[in-house]
């Protein structure tokens, strides 16, 4: 208890990453279209309110079937290894909403390629001094192009999106292959490996010092952990909301 309580497997911080990370999570899900109905948003809600309390549960559980880090903790003093992360770990109950995201995969596409270019290419030409201005400039851009595209035509007053980008503005994903996908994701078999990769693609991009090295930016970013803790943290976590979904509406895709 000693250990639980002076910050080894539980801490204040985490209430309030909890908080400020669902607020961030589900307002970007909305936007996007990760959240397609109003009872999916209650599900999901209704999994992020239960987040904290399990993650502590699996974290402490964890640790005492770990032979070294049972002694420890009932010792009164900390693991020396993180081996769960609750940022990863609450990453499945939204992951799981972006197929229906990226059916109109065409902002994405271009708000992807603009990132690619301006952050990752281009400032490898330029000056040192100069390289974290454009970077900065093509995270703007990239979410500009992202949002025109994706709803520039409910602005009377602005070109329709379709004829200033293009395919950017207009390619979408079949209804057929966002079912598809949704059901993979959200497979209890598969869905959470996939969501554990996903996770540590994104731990990987996310901490390249391209994106670390700019001022603004580093600070909302996640810090690089392990890939063993990236894929257990998140897959568990996407398991966890697929129960949350089960008991919640008493349906759950067991193979896509």
């Amino acid at each position: 208890m000693t250990a639980i309580l002076n910050g080894c497997l539980f801490a204040p911080s985490l209430l309030a990453f909890w908080f400020v990370n669902g607020i961030l999570d589900f307002s970007t899900a909305i936007a996007i279209g990760a959240v397609a109905t109003p009872a999916g948003l209650q599900v999901r809600l209704l999994a992020y309110l239960l987040v904290v309390p399990t993650f502590l549960l699996a974290r402490i559980v964890v640790h005492l079937i770990h032979p070294v880090h049972r002694k420890q903790v009932l010792s009164g003093s900390c693991p020396n290894t993180r081996l769960m992360s609750l940022d990863w770990f609450s990453v499945g109950i939204l992951t799981t909403g972006l197929p229906l995201a990226i059916q109109n995969i065409g902002p994405w596409v271009g708000m992807n390629a603009v990132f690619l270019v301006g952050v990752f290419l281009a400032p490898r030409l330029l000056p040192i001094t100069r390289r974290n201005h454009v970077k900065f400039l093509a995270l703007v851009l990239g979410g500009v192009v992202f949002l025109y595209a994706s709803y520039g035509e409910i602005a009377p007053w602005l070109p329709n999106p379709a004829t200033v980008l293009g395919p950017v503005a207009t390619a979408a994903l079949g209804d057929d292959t966002t079912r598809w996908l949704f059901r993979l994701v959200n497979s209890i078999v598969v869905g959470p490996l996939i969501v554990g990769l996903f996770g540590i693609a994104m731990n990987r991009i996310l901490t390249r010092p391209e994106l670390t090295d700019i001022p603004v930016v580093r600070h909302a970013l996640p810090r690089r952990d392990p890939d063993g803790v990236v894929v257990t943290s998140a897959a568990f976590g996407t398991a966890f909301y697929l129960l949350v979904v089960k008991a919640a509406t008493g349906h759950l895709i067991v193979v896509p």
